[in-house]
Parts: structure tokens; sequence; C-alpha cells
């Protein structure tokens, strides 16, 4: 029986910062070495997974994941949540279960194989513009809609993104529809582990839960995170009585930079909420969907990171060509001269990443 190892909170915590943010020189490499991207579509002031990778891909820029796209190993689907992914996860993740295809289902996936790739516009000729009701209450053109469920499960992939939407074609092989469901449920553990870093075995069941159609039953779920113990190929540690899980070869380093980072509020650091009140002693809401009047900190108020602290929050608009950006502090406002002059950087970098020019940018602390 493994060892369960122990750490003291402050360590726990360093080695949390210090792994999250791995330093990649392209795009690609960040995509093959972080293996999941999560995506919004919300921009304020850029969209999630563009936030996210400009912490982690040097001169990364907004709207640069998108128009590269069709040019890298990539692929879309969900996982815990929607998102950009490798190759090898997106096999894990196709063929969910489904009843027969239906005849306007059959009739689009035919459609699709014949013109090679298929905007959802471009179907509107052949099948009409119908709408149906939307996930949101809205309406959504019907082909559109086919088109989103064969993609999620399995007949179709996202070749491309033209202005944001998702431009699809036929996959050109059947990987990933044999193989054993324990093993796929592992390997998507595996994956998301490997995302977050020290987490839960109630965080884990609860972020896969759309994959329980692998293993219906929660006893199997559980006893296929157990084996992974089991094998070595996650490890235990204890904080304060709170059993995480982890890869923990990539959690070895505590050495933290003294830098401020403004989070998205998606990022994997802060994503595992329990685990952010636990480690930061405070609670993260996002509140894009909270109505206005009882919002605490803002629309898209994002995470402040300053060396392995997350200390408070940071709002963000572009406003005639100048990004301004307010902080808001969970305790008092850090007074060195060192993270003022952090903060600046970290606002100037934005700025650039938002293809705004130097110094185009006003922050109040």
């Amino acid at each position: 029986m493994a060892t369960v190892e122990k750490l003291q909170p402050r360590e726990f915590k360093r080695r949390i910062v210090s792994g999250s943010f791995p330093n990649f020189l392209r795009l690609s490499d960040a995509l093959q070495g972080m293996q999941f991207v999560q995506a919004d579509p919300i921009r304020s002031p850029a969209r999630a997974q563009d936030l996210m990778l400009r912490q982690r891909v040097a001169g990364y820029v907004a709207g640069e994941l998108e128009e590269s796209f069709q040019d890298l190993e990539a692929e879309e689907g969900y996982l815990f949540a929607y998102g950009f992914m490798t190759p090898k996860v997106w096999r894990n993740l196709r063929w969910r279960p489904k009843r027969k295809l239906r005849k306007l289902e059959r009739e689009v996936l035919d459609a699709v194989a014949e013109l090679g790739e298929v905007h959802p516009r471009g179907l509107i000729e052949r099948f009409g513009r119908k709408s149906v009701k939307n996930y949101w209450g809205g309406k959504s053109q019907q082909t559109k809609r086919v088109l989103e469920s064969l993609h999620h499960h399995g007949y179709l992939r996202v070749s491309r993104r033209e202005k944001g939407i998702r431009v699809y074609q036929v996959p050109g092989d059947s990987s990933g529809k044999s193989e054993a469901p324990m093993e796929r449920y592992c390997l998507l553990v595996l994956t998301t582990a490997f995302v977050f870093g020290p987490t839960t075995k109630g965080f884990l069941l609860s972020e896969l839960r759309c994959q329980n159609h692998l293993l219906p039953c929660r006893a199997d779920r559980l006893a296929a995170i157990e084996s992974l113990v089991e094998a070595g190929k996650l490890a235990e540690v204890e904080v304060e009585g709170v059993t995480y899980l982890w890869i923990r070869e990539n959690w070895l380093s505590a050495e933290v930079p003294e830098r401020v980072r403004i989070l998205a509020p998606f990022d994997p650091l802060v994503r595992d909420r329990e685990r952010f009140a636990q480690t930061w002693g405070w609670t993260y809401r996002f509140e894009a969907y909270v109505p206005a009047g009882k919002r605490e900190r803002g629309y898209y108020a994002m995470p402040v990171l300053w060396r392995e602290d997350v200390i408070g929050w940071a709002n963000a608009n572009v406003v005639d060509k100048r990004l301004e950006i307010d902080f808001g502090y969970v305790g008092k406002r850090p007074r060195a001269k060192a993270f003022r002059l952090q903060a600046e950087a970290e606002v100037e970098a934005m700025a650039k990443f938002l293809g705004l020019e130097s110094g185009a940018w006003e922050l109040v602390f």
C-alpha cells in the first residue's frame, strides 16, 4: 500500500503555483503539453482559452488559437467542459452512447461526407432554415443543432473555425470505438488529474460526470480511480486532513517567481473551488450569470495571483482602444513596491496580448 505524503499548507500552495504555469515557446507545444484547454465564448476582455494560454505561451496574442487551429494537431470536444485537446484525449472521448441516427441526422452526416467540410450556413440551401429551441432557451438553426449533436457523439470533428463558428468534417477513422469503457475512463481520469494537479477523488468524479456513460455504476468509477492509485499512476498527498490525488512528479518544485498574474475564471489553478478555498482562505465565484445587483466582485472578475497567493481579483474592459483594469482585494493591498511594478508589467503584457499599443492602459489599484 502506497504511503500518503503529508505537506504543510504553504509548501502545498507553492507547489501548486509552481507547477501550474509551464512555459512554452510555441502554441503547438502548449496544446501537446497541456493536453486540454477549456473554452468559453465570453470575451471580457478576451476568451478564457486565450487568457489561459497567454500565461503559458511566450508572445501569445488573443485569437491565435482560433486562427491557427487548422494547422495544429488538435481537436475540440467535451471532457469536463468544452475545450481544445490533443487527438489522443479526443479519441478517448469519442463514441458516446446514442440511439439509432434519425433520418435528418443521417442526411446531414451524408452531406458533410459529400461536401468534405461544412459550415452550418452551408446546409441552408439543402435543408432549409427551420429553427429549434437551443440549450439556452433561444432559437438555433435545426441543422446546426444536428451538426453539434453528431460532433458530440463522435460522428464529426471540428476541422477549423470561421469567425468563431465551427466548421465540421467526417473523421478519417473510427479510433476509440472498441476500447474497453474502464480503460477509457481511467485515461480520462488521468487527463483530468494532469490538467488540474492535486485534486480530490470527489472533484474528479464530479468533473467527469459527463463521462458516466462509460461506467454507469458509481462504485465502478470509484474502483477505476482506486486502481490508478494502486498502480502508482496517481499518488496521495494529505494537507490539513484533506487527501488529494496527483501525478506527483509534475508538482515537485516549490519555486515561485515574484510576479503578478491575472487569471481566467476557468484557469486550472482556480477552477477547483474547494481547493481554492482551502488553499487561499476565501471563496471565489464566477458571477457572469449572477444578476448585476447581486454581484460582489464583477461580471468577469479574474483572480489576481501575487507570488504564491491569490490576493483578490481584477475587472478589465477595453474602452476607446485603452485597457482599463480595477483591482479588488480580499485583505489589504500589498504595499511592496515590487507588487506595483509587477502589476503594471502584467497589465502592459495584457494590453499587448489584446493588440493594443504599449502604454494604452490604466490600472486602478
